[in-house]
């Protein structure tokens, strides 16, 4: 914070109306977003807990469900797609629910289809 401070010190405030790409501009917005999320930023802290400290884990995950679900030529009723995220998420997850999803499937089982029929 100490170097943020001497750099807008160096070279001033940003006018009011500034580009955003301006230099004062962005120091400026640096400092402003550090200050306020002082009490939410205790990485050292998160550390000890074992805690992540990025957002990638979440980031590649959604990544991976969104290609296979949001892939080229693919269309899904809201039910079909509903069921296509959860399939996806038991797929990633690391409970790995889906041997006993299948093994329920198939002892319910009953050899019918159910066709929903157009109103």
């Amino acid at each position: 914070m100490e170097e943020l401070r001497q750099r807008q010190q160096e070279l001033g405030l940003p006018a009011e109306g500034e580009a955003e790409e301006s230099p004062r501009k962005k120091v400026a917005d640096t400092i402003r977003y550090l200050q306020n999320q002082k009490s939410r930023i205790k990485y050292d802290e998160y550390r000890r807990q074992g805690l992540p400290i990025t957002s990638s884990h979440i980031e590649s995950t959604i990544k991976q469900i969104n290609r296979r679900v949001k892939g080229t030529e693919k269309s899904w009723s809201e039910g079909g797609a509903d069921a296509l995220l959860q399939l996806s998420a038991d797929y990633l997850s690391d409970t790995n629910p889906l041997p006993s999803f299948w093994r329920r499937r198939q002892e319910n089982a009953t050899g019918q289809r159910h066709y929903q029929t157009a109103s």
